[in-house]
C-alpha cells in the first residue's frame, strides 16, 4: 500500500508539474521546443542549441521557431548593434583574417564578402552554423566560441557582404527606354502583351486576354529558360514585363532586369541591408511598381527606392519608417497618377500601421493615412487604453485603384497582439478593414471591417478585386475579396455597402451577418488558456493572389481547410520585439486540404473545386492566373499546374523541384505567349512546344 501511495504521489507531482509548465507561456514554449527536437521535428537544431535557447539570455524568438520549425527561416541575429559589429570585426581579425584576408575578400580561404561562399546558406542561422560547426572536408574548422561572440562575427560578415553587394551592382547591356505612362497603367487590361503591375492591372483581377495558350494546347507547354537566384530565402516575386524586358525582385532587396526572351541579365541592383532587422514570416519581397522609366522598390529595411529602369541606378531613396521600431516592407508598391503608394509590415512588433503616398518624381511624401486613429480622431474609441500606440494594423499587401472614381482601395492587417484581445478591448479600427481613400489627399471615404476585434490573426490583406457586374438586376461597381476568415465578400465599392458574404471553407466562428455586414461572432470561438479549436485556422486563404475572369463571371481562389487550436497568453504584457499573445497550431499537426475553388463572382456559390494533394502541415502555396484561353494557372508545393477554367479539370502539370510561393504572370515575347513563375529560388518561363 505504501508503495502504491508513493507512486500515486509521484504521479500527482508529475501531473502538477506538467500542468504548471503548460499554464505558463514561457515554460510551455520551452517545453514545446524540447518536444519538437526530441521527436525529430527540428533536425537542423542541435541539442546544444536547444539547451542554449532554454536560458533567458539567448535572445532568439522561440515563437517564430515553433511556428515555422525551420531555424534557417526563423532564428535571427539578436546582436546587431554597432558595438557588436565592431566586436565581430576584431574577432574576425584575430581568428579568420589569416585565411580569408583582413577585409574578408579572400586569401588562402574563399572570399566571404559576396555572400555566395557559405556552404550552409546566407541566413543568420546558416552563418552561425558555419562558424560553430565548420565545413567538413575543407580547411574551415569548427569554432567553439561563446554564442554572443559568434553572433557578433555574423554581424560583421553581414556588414561586409552588404557593402560588397552595393559595389557589385551589375551593369550589363542595360534595358531599353520604357515610358510607361499612367494612361498605359489605366489601360493595362487591354494590353495583355505586357505585365505592368503586381496584379497585371490596377483593378487586381490578374486576368489576361491572351489566348494563344488555351485548354486545347496547354499540355504542350515546355520550359524555355530558367534563371537561378542567389538566395536561400523564400522567393515570392511576381515579375513585371515591359516589351522584351522582365523586372523582378529577390529577397531581401535585390532587383534584376532580364531579357524576357532568353533570361539573360541586363542589370541588377542590390540594396545593402543593415543588421538587426526584425521581421515576420521570411525576408521576402513580392515585386515592383513602374511609372515612366522608373522602377519602385519597397525594401525590407522600410525604405522606398526609385531606380532608373534602364540601368538600375538609384534616383532617390526615402525612409518610410524605422526598421528598428519594427517596421518592414515586403509588398510591391502601386504607382498611380504621379504617386507611389506603399504600405508597411510589422504587425507583430508593436507598430502603429499606416499607408503612404510619395511623389513619383522626387520621393517627397504627399500624404499618410494612419490605420489606427489617434486621440480625437473617429475610431480612436475602438481601442482601449494605450493599445492604439502599438496596435499593429499593417498594410503589407498591394492595393487596387479605380481610375474613374479616383479611389484607392487598400486592405489592412491584424491588430496586435494577434491572439490576445484582452489588452485591446473594442473593434480595433481600422484593423482587418478595406479602406477607400481619395488618391489625391488620402482622405477616408468609407471603410468596411471584415473581422472586428480579431483574435485569430485573420489579416484582411488578401488582394482586393474591382469588378463591374450585374447584381440585383442592375449594373454595380463591386469590390470582391476572399478573406482569410473564411468568407467571400461582395461590397459596393462606391459606398462600401455590404451586399453579401458566403463561407468558402467550413467555419465555426460566425453565426451570420446583420444588414450592415457586421458578423455575429460566437463567444466560444475566442482563444483560451487551454486552447480553442476554430475553423478556419490561421488562414482560409492568404496573400496568394486570386484571379477573376470577367467574361465568365467567376472568381478563383486557393482555399485551405485546416482547423487550428488558438491559445492566448495569461500574461499579456507586451515586451520588446516580437509579440503575438500566444499562438495557433493546426489540430494534431494535420495536413490541410488545399483546393482551387471557382466561385460565382456575385453570389459566392461554388461552381467547381479541384483538390490539390498536400504533403506538409505547413504548405507552400502560390497565387492564380486566369486567361482568355480558358486556363487557370497556379502552384501548390512544387507542382505548377493548368486547370480548365470552366470545369477545374487538370490539363497539365510539372514538378518544378521548388516550392511555388509567388503568382504566375503571362505576356507576349516575340509574338509568342509566355508564362513565368518563381519556383524555389528559380524563375521559370514556359512556352508552347509548337507555336
Amino acid at each position: 500500500m505504501k508503495r502504491r501511495h508513493k507512486a500515486a504521489l509521484a504521479l500527482g507531482v508529475v501531473v502538477a508539474g506538467l500542468t504548471l509548465v503548460w499554464a505558463t507561456p514561457t515554460l510551455r514554449r520551452r517545453a514545446e521546443l524540447v518536444l519538437l527536437r526530441a521527436t525529430g521535428k527540428i533536425p537542423d537544431l542541435a541539442w546544444s542549441d536547444v539547451f542554449r535557447m532554454l536560458t533567458p539570455q539567448h535572445g532568439n524568438d522561440i515563437n517564430a521557431l515553433l511556428r515555422s520549425r525551420n531555424p534557417f527561416e526563423s532564428i535571427r541575429n539578436p546582436f546587431g548593434e554597432p558595438a557588436d559589429i565592431a566586436a565581430g570585426a576584431e574577432s574576425f581579425r584575430t581568428r579568420c583574417a589569416s585565411c580569408h584576408g583582413g577585409d574578408a575578400h579572400g586569401g588562402t580561404g574563399p572570399d566571404l564578402s559576396k555572400g555566395d561562399e557559405f556552404r550552409r546558406g546566407t541566413s543568420d542561422w546558416a552563418l552561425f552554423q558555419t562558424i560553430t560547426r565548420g565545413v567538413p572536408g575543407t580547411a574551415m574548422p569548427a569554432h567553439s566560441l561563446p554564442p554572443r561572440q559568434t553572433w557578433q562575427l555574423v554581424s560583421y560578415l553581414r556588414q561586409v557582404s552588404s557593402r560588397s553587394s552595393d559595389k557589385d551592382t551589375l551593369r550589363g547591356t542595360g534595358a531599353p527606354t520604357l515610358d510607361v505612362t499612367f494612361d498605359r497603367l489605366k489601360d493595362a487590361g487591354r494590353d495583355s502583351a505586357n505585365w505592368l503591375t503586381y496584379s497585371g492591372t490596377l483593378d487586381g483581377q490578374r486576368h489576361s486576354r491572351l489566348a494563344q495558350i488555351g485548354r486545347n494546347n496547354v499540355a504542350g507547354l515546355k520550359v524555355k529558360w530558367l534563371f537561378q537566384l542567389a538566395t536561400y530565402e523564400k522567393v515570392e516575386t511576381s515579375p513585371l514585363v515591359i516589351g522584351n524586358t522582365m523586372f523582378l525582385t529577390s529577397p531581401p532587396g535585390k532587383v534584376w532586369a532580364l531579357d524576357a526572351r532568353t533570361g539573360a541579365v541586363l542589370w541588377s541592383y542590390s540594396r545593402p541591408m543593415p543588421s538587426g532587422i526584425e521581421y515576420c514570416c521570411g525576408a521576402v519581397n513580392r515585386g515592383l511598381a513602374v511609372l515612366g522609366n522608373t522602377l519602385y522598390l519597397g525594401a525590407l529595411d522600410a525604405h522606398l527606392v526609385a531606380l532608373d529602369a534602364r540601368s538600375g541606378a538609384v534616383k532617390w531613396d526615402v525612409e518610410v519608417a524605422g526598421h528598428r521600431d519594427g517596421y518592414t516592407i515586403t509588398s510591391a508598391p502601386l504607382a498611380v497618377d504621379g504617386k507611389v503608394i506603399i504600405g508597411v509590415a510589422g504587425g507583430e512588433y508593436g507598430i502603429r500601421g499606416f499607408l503612404d503616398a510619395y511623389d513619383a518624381q522626387t520621393g517627397r511624401r504627399v500624404w499618410r493615412f494612419e490605420t489606427i486613429p489617434g486621440p480625437g480622431e473617429p475610431g480612436h474609441e475602438t481601442w482601449g487604453g494605450d493599445a492604439w500606440k502599438t496596435g499593429g494594423a499593417p498594410t503589407w499587401m498591394t492595393g487596387s485603384y479605380d481610375a474613374d472614381s479616383r479611389l484607392l482601395y487598400w486592405a489592412v492587417g491584424n491588430p496586435g497582439p494577434d491572439f490576445q484581445g484582452d489588452v485591446r478591448p473594442g473593434d480595433n479600427l481600422y484593423s482587418n478593414c478595406v479602406l477607400a481613400l481619395e488618391v489625391d489627399t488620402g482622405r477616408l471615404k468609407w471603410y468596411y471591417q471584415f473581422t472586428p476585434h480579431d483574435e485569430h490573426d485573420w489579416d484582411a490583406t488578401e488582394i482586393l478585386v474591382l469588378a463591374d457586374a450585374e447584381l440585383g438586376g442592375r449594373p454595380r461597381k463591386l469590390l470582391l475579396q476572399a478573406n482569410r476568415n473564411g468568407f467571400y465578400y461582395v461590397l459596393d465599392r462606391e459606398t462600401g455597402a455590404f451586399l453579401t458574404a458566403k463561407a468558402f471553407v467550413p467555419q465555426t466562428w460566425n453565426n451570420g451577418f446583420d444588414s450592415a455586414g457586421r458578423p455575429a461572432t460566437r463567444p466560444e470561438s475566442s482563444p483560451s488558456r487551454r486552447g480553442t479549436v476554430v475553423s478556419p485556422g490561421a488562414a482560409a486563404t492568404n496573400w496568394w493572389s486570386p484571379t477573376y475572369d470577367p467574361g465568365a463571371g467567376t472568381f478563383y481562389v486557393v482555399a485551405k481547410e485546416q482547423p487550428s487550436v488558438f491559445i492566448n497568453s495569461p500574461d499579456p504584457v507586451r515586451g520588446p520585439g516580437f509579440f503575438m499573445g500566444s499562438g495557433a497550431q493546426p489540430t494534431g499537426g494535420t495536413v490541410p486540404l488545399v483546393a482551387v475553388r471557382a466561385l460565382h463572382a456575385t453570389t459566392g456559390e461554388l461552381r467547381w473545386e479541384r483538390v490539390m494533394p498536400a504533403t506538409r502541415p505547413t504548405i507552400a502555396t502560390g497565387g492564380l492566373l486566369s486567361t482568355a484561353g480558358g486556363v487557370v494557372f497556379g502552384g501548390v508545393e512544387s507542382r505548377f499546374f493548368a486547370l480548365d477554367a470552366g470545369t477545374g479539370a487538370e490539363l497539365w502539370r510539372m514538378n518544378t523541384g521548388g516550392d511555388i510561393q509567388g503568382a504566375p504572370i503571362t505576356y507576349l515575347s516575340e509574338g509568342r505567349q509566355q508564362v513565368t513563375v518563381a519556383a524555389g529560388q528559380t524563375i521559370i518561363t514556359f512556352v508552347l512546344e509548337r507555336p
